[in-house]
């Protein structure tokens, strides 16, 4: 998977063409990189106001495909997403979209609706727009949209020709069920299951760290308040008198008593200060500490299961060579066919 960073992401938008393999492939791109969730929808955004009508619609499906795939890993996407779904579907209420469109929006709203992808408050919003702006259209409303799968238009489609020029779009469609669908149908499929920690295998959430993540949240700690040197050589070089409570019965006059104030409540402000930090100081590394226990639990159980598919896989070979010595003993128990001389 390549590296993320915004004109990267960018580019990718541009070239990406209306196709179900190109948007699940770019799907997955973006699930990859969820930390940086904020800059591809930021990115996603700018996109979708500024490109092609006819391009507005693939950018929707690219955005349900990352909010429902990555679901599993966290809501960020589903939040970020959220943020900005009341001004984007501002921006397409005043598009001229063809009715065909309409409908793949009213469809995709319905959807998202019916799983609860964003707030409840968030889809009231989008839904009141969307059905406000076409409520005199043709096109029918959320609460009567056409629940009509793609597979069964393409099958009732009218001819061949129609069929074909459909297919693409159908496909593409095709997408807002395939969340749902597929994540029963994967761990069913042998050849390209993909191991991953079973739900609840680990401590804590159960949901394990992204590597690059734990490692991001080991080097905070590096710049952490116990490795503070300059702090704690400024504590360890504070006047003993402001800790010494004797050193009150030995003041002689105000202006001393003053000096001796100040010093106290700088000293104070400083050790409060260097508390507060530490006490954040623990309180990371305990998560730390669960996120290592979560990553270790998670990598032990990829573990176990590449060593269950290997075992597996040993078993099938075995039977491969079984099967293999099997034939060949009955090859060389077959009886030799005799040569029929052609010389008469």
């Amino acid at each position: 998977m390549s590296e993320f960073t915004e004109p990267i992401f960018e580019r990718k938008l541009i070239d990406l063409r209306d196709s179900q393999k190109e948007i699940q492939s770019l799907s997955q791109y973006c699930v990859h990189h969820r930390l940086h969730c904020k800059a591809v929808v930021k990115v996603w955004y700018k996109n979708i106001k500024t490109t092609a009508v006819t391009r507005k619609l693939t950018a929707m499906y690219l955005a349900n495909d990352v909010v429902q795939n990555s679901k599993k890993r966290g809501p960020e996407y589903a939040k970020e997403f959220g943020m900005v779904m009341r001004k984007v579907f501002e921006h397409l209420a005043v598009m001229d979209f063809d009715d065909k469109t309409i409908m793949s929006l009213v469809r995709l709203i319905g959807i998202w609706q019916e799983r609860q992808i964003f707030e409840k408050k968030i889809l009231h919003e989008i839904s009141k727009i969307w059905d406000q702006k076409h409520k005199n259209s043709g096109a029918a409303k959320l609460t009567g949209q056409d629940s009509e799968s793609p597979k069964k238009r393409r099958e009732s489609s009218g001819s061949g020709t129609e069929r074909r020029k459909s297919r693409e779009i159908a496909e593409i469609e095709d997408l807002l069920d395939a969340p749902m669908l597929t994540s029963d149908s994967n761990e069913l499929n042998d050849e390209t299951l993909t191991l991953s920690p079973r739900q609840g295998g680990s401590p804590g959430s159960g949901d394990p760290p992204e590597p690059e993540e734990l490692i991001q949240a080991l080097q905070d700690l590096e710049n952490s308040a116990s490795s503070d040197a300059i702090v704690r050589e400024k504590i360890a070089k504070l006047p003993p008198e402001v800790s010494e409570v004797a050193r009150i019965e030995t003041l002689q006059s105000v202006p001393e008593a003053k000096v001796l104030h100040g010093q106290v409540e700088e000293a104070s402000t400083l050790l409060d200060d260097y508390n507060l930090r530490l006490q954040e100081e623990l309180k990371d590394r305990k998560k730390v500490g669960s996120m290592i226990s979560e990553f270790l639990s998670a990598q032990r159980d990829l573990l176990a299961q590449a060593e269950e598919r290997l075992e597996l896989y040993l078993d099938k070979l075995d039977k491969i060579h079984g099967v293999k010595d099997e034939l060949k003993s009955h090859i060389a128990a077959l009886p030799d066919i005799p040569v029929v001389s052609r010389n008469f």
